[in-house]
């Protein structure tokens, strides 16, 4: 009997536990991208959220041939700060704002300008546990508002678009695929410095390239798609992409040869010489050329021809890499190319000389790009 008593204890506290929390599915709003503004208000802050239409989205899966409407809704709401507009939503909305699937979070040019309201505003997001640290943080010159209220012609779940957009980062290697987790750790690891990818509208559609620049907590500058791809070349975070150099030809004239980067490796060595640091990269770079010439065609067979152009190929990349240097070490005087982490992990001994005034040091720092560009397919068989 008392075996008995004791096993009922056991077994009804399991019967009787529930989750008492829950939400039902259709109770929910699945948020899938987020825009944060500042206000002209009163209030602080303009936070949008987007989220499907799940009546139509579930309906179609069905084969119902949708559930009509539109397919997707976004709602605005201010507030003194993000936190409280997500609640304050809830007077307008019949659903409960859930975090869990959003993949992209927009700044909006004011809030990445204001330190002390990037700094709120990453304080929010770091403490929500249902955002994930994976999703995206993207930065527009602009609104972002702007971005999530207006319509597009493609995919219209902005969130889940800009998510596979970074999927194909390696196809041009003009904007950092870099997640929040990501940049988050950046901006702890060097007290206030990162770069964050941009995100503009057109008339009908979005697009990804060149990147936001971070220094200590606010935007200090913007990196085209071209100094982009040099921050790229820099880090060694280019793995595709194309690049395009003039070759002249017999009549004088020139053509612009595009080249596909296919592979590419990057070696770093740091010295001291003279009381001066240099820094050597170089890179082993393979591709193709996938136009030149219809009249042209035999000439690529010549190896002069094909020395000649990864000859070019080899100053572009230069280029790129020099005009990106420029802006770290001359314009904003900031290392965010991995400089002093390399330094700090395989030559600790020059470290602790230079570490202590590391900023004062950077923009002294010879970098010395050595490019070697490998032609491995031209697209043409004899």
């Amino acid at each position: 009997m008392k075996k008995l008593i004791i096993t009922l204890i056991l077994i009804i506290p399991l019967i009787l536990t529930g989750c008492w929390d829950k939400v039902e599915i259709e109770d929910r709003a699945f948020v899938m991208a987020i825009g944060i503004d500042t206000s002209n208000q009163a209030k602080n802050y303009v936070v949008t959220f987007q989220f499907p239409n799940v009546k139509q989205v579930s309906s179609a899966a069905g084969g119902g041939g949708g559930g009509g409407g539109q397919p997707n809704f976004s709602i605005s709401e201010i507030g003194d700060t993000v936190f409280s507009a997500s609640r304050h939503v809830s007077t307008r909305l019949d659903k409960r704002l859930f975090l869990g699937h959003t993949k992209a979070v927009i700044l909006g040019k004011d809030v990445v300008s204001n330190r002390d309201k990037f700094l709120e505003v990453l304080d929010t997001l770091d403490r929500s546990y249902e955002l994930s640290r994976k999703l995206r943080l993207l930065v527009t010159n602009g609104k972002a508002q702007d971005i999530l209220l207006k319509n597009y012609k493609f995919d219209p779940d902005i969130g889940a678009y800009i998510d596979d957009i970074f999927k194909q980062y390696n196809r041009t290697s003009i904007f950092p695929n870099i997640d929040y987790n990501k940049i988050t750790k950046s901006l702890h690891d060097t007290n206030g410095n990162a770069i964050i990818p941009v995100i503009s509208a057109g008339k009908d559609e979005l697009k990804i390239a060149g990147s936001a620049i971070i220094k200590n907590y606010r935007l200090a500058g913007w990196l085209s798609d071209g100094e982009n791809m040099g921050y790229m070349w820099l880090m060694g975070f280019v793995k595709g992409g194309d690049i395009t150099f003039n070759m002249p030809t017999t009549d004088g004239k020139e053509v612009k040869v595009p080249f596909n980067i296919t592979n590419t490796v990057m070696k770093r060595q740091v010295t001291e010489q003279n009381g001066k640091i240099i820094y050597k990269l170089k890179y082993d770079v393979e591709g193709e050329v996938t136009e030149y010439s219809f009249q042209k065609h035999g000439q690529m067979f010549d190896t002069n021809v094909l020395s000649t152009m990864e000859k070019k190929a080899d100053g572009v990349i230069k280029k790129m890499i020099n005009e990106s240097l420029k802006k770290f070490q001359k314009d904003l005087k900031v290392d965010m190319i991995g400089v002093g982490d390399y330094i700090e992990k395989y030559n600790p001994s020059l470290w602790s000389k230079v570490g202590p005034t590391w900023n004062e040091k950077f923009p002294d720092v010879v970098v010395e790009p050595i490019v070697t560009t490998h032609i491995r397919r031209i697209g043409l068989f004899r």
